[in-house]
């Protein structure tokens, strides 16, 4: 008799535990799927902001270029950019 209760205790547990690791296997597959997901979002801003960073430096270089070619024509022409106070007394 003995014999018989281990038995079906045995089987109840073996079919108990299936149940409970396909869902503990499930839930490992969820959170894996997941984790993948995030890490392609992090990849994507990643480019967005390298591609953000390239436009920026961009912007500032012809900026600075434009600058020195301003600073450049202005020196070379000697426009001053006020007269003196004794040029204005003396006209």
């Amino acid at each position: 008799m003995a014999d018989y209760v281990i038995l079906v205790l045995g089987i109840v547990t073996i079919g108990a535990a299936i149940p409970i690791t396909a869902i503990i296997t499930h839930y490992f597959s969820k959170q894996s799927k997941l984790k993948l997901e995030v890490l392609k979002q992090e990849i994507e801003l990643e480019k967005v902001r390298k591609d953000n960073y390239l436009i920026e430096t961009e912007k500032l270089r012809l900026e600075i270029e434009q600058t020195r070619q301003q600073l450049s024509l202005d020196s070379a022409l000697h426009i001053p950019t006020q007269l003196p106070l004794g040029d204005i007394r003396e006209q």
